[in-house]
């Protein structure tokens, strides 16, 4: 469907590519890989036309529909509300739509049998394009991801960088391009977002290029590897554990043969050295020399890697218990974050606070760290506890006078310039990088030179809140490993599963504005909450055994019987949200009911009898969906009255 050949591209004086070529085929699930720096956003840019090629040769369907996600979309501003943005992924229905509406109120002033006819053709091809379940895809799409129903109205201009950013990937979503290229689709989404995605990714039809740092996204959504490095393009099969894989066999077979060929050429050199200049054997020495020009020799290329072993240690040895929380209260006016919220932080935690967005983790860490006030309860540190906090708002407290070297080390003496360079090389400033000001620094490099300054303090209770949100994998891999190395204790908020699973021996999340606690890895979390969840979801609609008083008190039924038919506050919550989700529904199926039926009243549409027939069809099967709500909805009434009595 795509194909670049002999390409070549040369940016900021420097070739990012020279000579590589790439075949995209249809319904290739592609993750596009490689070192910071080395091009990836600049190749989808060249792709999708941002970037024009100059060197080399790009072929395409004129057919072929490109959608492209990338950061600088957040600067567009959009006055229209998220719901319309999201529409307009599909312009061909918003161009119909209009033109529909247009003649219906043409019509009711102006009425001729022209525009009559025109009407039936393109309200019939706004029904083959997929029209009539245009709005509910777009809602269905914006729901997956994360938007709250009385946000859809909103302008999106008024919301933040990330929900921005998170409409204008569901504009793509619903547009559903023949070639999907998402740079960094993962940075503004939530756990339960992210594996929405997924899932959405996995059924999508169409093929797709995913730059992505997230190495557990990479492994549920492609099946193709390619790789930037050297300038060249390199290709994979399978995802991106098999990528490792499959590239560290190819390297070793490559070093093999590598070494084969030089132990071959140095004994032609040898044989050349020796009988050079002896006549008997001139003829073999001209055949070999001839064999030796003919050789299409190995290169073993440097690996693109950086070698960096960073620790951090710690100045004191604190107490048994690094944190306790008690019985906490938090909330913003009416929104309720913690009620009688409780934990405790041992020496030697590393804690992952995970859930979605909005949920209160930023805010319990602030609260936990004395920056955030809360109405009730009490957050006790421990003995000899030394904390250090790294959120975004940290970046404010950078001088930006300074240089990067100079920055860093005000945190402490006791580092030499060399340690101070590996901190920083492991937080991607190299070289003449770490001698930049600290003002000509983007957002994101900003960030990541905070994080740096948190790491280095010598604090044995850390707070993190996204520390991987601006590292590449080869970064956020280093990090990992310190941090499963570090003396201390450590909460942290992170959205990286594989991160989580590599530091995490404790898993924290809020819930019902209580926190809980699992007391083992993500991996093991995972597990024991895909049961429970399988479980919840089980007894929603299973029958409720009620256990009365008399029973319990004739012990016809065990203590353990009536703790495993109790129904939980969590369950009766969701049956209360299923019923409001349902209601709403049947309401909306009255209303376009209410409508058809005030249309099919009109003396123009009695006059069409094919148009009455298609209203009188749409009006039927609405009734049929109304039914089959109205009966799932009495269903779980029924539950949630028995179970409230």
């Amino acid at each position: 469907m795509l194909a670049l050949n002999n390409f070549s591209f040369e940016f900021a004086g420097r070739y990012l590519y020279k000579n590589a070529s790439w075949h995209i085929k249809p319904n290739e699930k592609i993750g596009l890989v490689g070192l910071n720096g080395t091009g990836k956003s600049t190749l989808l840019r060249l792709i999708s036309g941002d970037f024009e090629l100059r060197e080399g040769q790009m072929s395409r369907s004129n057919q072929l529909s490109i959608g492209f996600l990338n950061q600088d979309l957040l600067s567009v501003e959009f006055i229209e509300s998220v719901r319309d943005v999201v529409l307009s992924g599909r312009a061909d229905l918003v161009r119909i739509d209009a033109e529909i509406q247009r003649l219906l109120k043409e019509i009711e002033t102006d009425y001729d049998e022209v525009r009559l006819i025109r009407l039936g053709e393109l309200q019939e091809q706004f029904g083959h394009l997929g029209g009539y379940d245009w709005q509910s895809q777009a809602e269905k799409i914006l729901e997956g991801l994360g938007f709250p129903t009385e946000w859809l109205t909103r302008p999106l201009k008024e919301l933040s960088g990330g929900w921005r950013m998170r409409a204008l990937l569901g504009k793509l979503l619903l547009m559903a391009p023949d070639l999907l290229l998402l740079d960094e689709p993962t940075n503004h989404l939530d756990l339960p977002t992210i594996q929405w995605l997924e899932n959405y990714l996995n059924e999508y039809q169409g093929t797709y290029v995913i730059v992505s740092h997230d190495r557990f996204f990479l492994d549920r959504t492609v099946n193709r590897i390619a790789e930037v490095a050297h300038q060249q393009l390199y290709h994979y099969k399978g995802n991106f554990t098999q990528y490792l894989d499959q590239k560290e066999e190819r390297d070793e077979l490559l070093q093999r043969q590598y070494e084969n060929q030089q132990d071959y050429i140095k004994q032609q050199m040898k044989f050349i050295s020796r009988f050079r200049y002896k006549a008997s054997k001139a003829t073999a020495v001209q055949s070999r020399i001839k064999q030796l020009d003919k050789i299409d020799k190995i290169e073993i290329k440097d690996k693109e890697t950086r070698d960096f072993d960073i620790q951090f240690n710690i100045k004191t040895k604190p107490g048994k218990i690094v944190a306790e929380l008690r019985n906490l209260n938090k909330s913003y006016g009416e929104m309720g974050i913690l009620s009688k919220g409780s934990g405790t932080v041992l020496r030697g935690d590393k804690i992952a606070l995970i859930g979605a967005n909005g949920k209160g983790k930023s805010t319990l860490l602030r609260m936990i760290f004395g920056t955030e006030p809360y109405q009730g309860g009490e957050i006790e540190l421990g003995w000899n506890v030394e904390a250090s906090f790294f959120a975004q708002h940290q970046l404010e407290a950078l001088n930006l006078k300074n240089d990067l070297l100079n920055e860093i080390g005000m945190v402490s003496a006791e580092y030499t310039e060399r340690d101070l360079r590996t901190v920083l090389g492991c937080f991607l400033f190299t070289g003449e990088d770490v001698f930049k000001k600290v003002k000509v620094l983007s957002g994101g490099e900003k960030s990541r030179l905070a994080l740096a300054k948190t790491l280095i303090t010598q604090s044995n209770f850390l707070l993190l809140d996204e520390p991987t949100n601006h590292l590449d994998m080869f970064s956020t891999s280093v990090l990992a490993e310190s941090l499963d190395n570090y003396a201390g204790s450590l909460l942290f908020v992170s959205h990286d599963r594989t991160f989580i699973s590599r530091v995490a021996n404790k898993i924290w999340w809020i819930e019902n504005d209580e926190i809980k606690e699992y007391p083992g890895t993500y991996d093991e979390y995972q597990e024991w909450n895909a049961k429970r969840q399988l479980e919840i979801e089980q007894n929603v609609l299973k029958p409720v055994n009620i256990v009365s008083s008399e029973e319990v008190e004739s012990n016809k039924t065990s203590p353990q019987k009536i703790k495993e038919t109790r129904v939980s506050k969590n369950q009766i919550q969701r049956w209360e949200q299923e019923m409001g989700r349902l209601e709403n529904e049947i309401k909306d199926l009255e209303i376009q009911n209410l409508k058809i039926e005030k249309i099919m009243q009109s003396s123009e549409v009695v006059a069409d009898s094919e148009k009455l027939l298609n209203l009188s069809n749409a009006h039927g099967e609405n009734h049929l969906k109304k039914e089959k709500l109205q009966l799932l909805h009495d269903e779980i009434m029924e539950k949630w009255i028995e179970v409230t009595e």
